[in-house]
């Protein structure tokens, strides 16, 4: 068995649960859809007894609706994957390089060197190559994949399930706007599209994929300092 194998596993678990979300928030999106009225007239949109001024072309607009506590809970679960196969890699290299067992380790992520300094401790027993290779993975450091999973994390982890908003991006075509200008009611997949993000508006399905490879691919950078 390699020292690893356990983080891999986790991968296979971000996954599994990846595709268990995929159907939420497909279900999700066309519930949104089915709850808004459109209708445009002399340059205003009416959604849902609300007028808004939307130029032909693309316009864009939030529609405030929590998904489902299910949708939440498997997005929370996904994170929490990945950050388990980052503390499984620390934990597992230290003890490699050490060749004893190391308590309280963590996968270090902050966004200044000093808090990197600071917290030294919990990557007790790596030798410093091994330090400088996961400071190379710091927010400071330009890595952005890592500070997401921080941000994600923390607070489906200590206070609440993961956040996600839903904004619609809404397309005009100014060759195809007759039953529009009419004032009646149209469908809203001829019309807009609806994207579920998180907070920082990052798409949640496309999101998660790319931290899933991000994680992947680290682990596989690592892979081979087990000699």
């Amino acid at each position: 068995m390699h020292p690893l194998d356990g983080a891999y596993e986790q991968i296979n678990g971000a996954r599994e649960r990846l595709d268990t979300l995929k159907p939420e928030i497909n279900a999700f999106t066309k519930e949104i859809a089915n709850s808004i009225s459109l209708q445009y007239k002399r340059g205003f949109v009416k959604i849902s007894g609300r007028y808004l001024l939307v130029p032909i072309g693309t316009a864009g607009f939030p529609v405030n609706r929590p998904a489902s506590p299910r949708a939440r809970r498997i997005i929370g679960e996904v994170i929490q994957s990945l950050r388990k196969v980052l503390d499984y890699l620390v934990y597992e290299l230290a003890c490699f390089d050490s060749k004893s067992i190391k308590e309280k380790t963590q996968f270090v992520i902050v966004d200044f060197p000093k808090k990197f300094s600071d917290n030294l401790w919990r990557l007790d027993g790596l030798i410093p190559e091994h330090i400088a290779m996961f400071e190379r993975l710091q927010p400071y450091k330009g890595c952005h994949w890592t500070k997401l999973i921080r941000d994600l994390s923390n607070p489906d982890k200590h206070k609440t399930l993961t956040a996600i908003k839903h904004p619609i991006a809404l397309s005009l075509d100014p060759s195809n706007t007759e039953a529009m200008l009419s004032g009646k009611n149209v469908s809203m997949d001829s019309y807009a599209s609806i994207k579920i993000t998180f907070s920082n508006g990052t798409p949640v399905i496309e999101g998660l994929e790319q931290l899933v490879l991000d994680v992947t691919q680290t682990l596989h950078s690592f892979y081979f300092e087990f000699k």
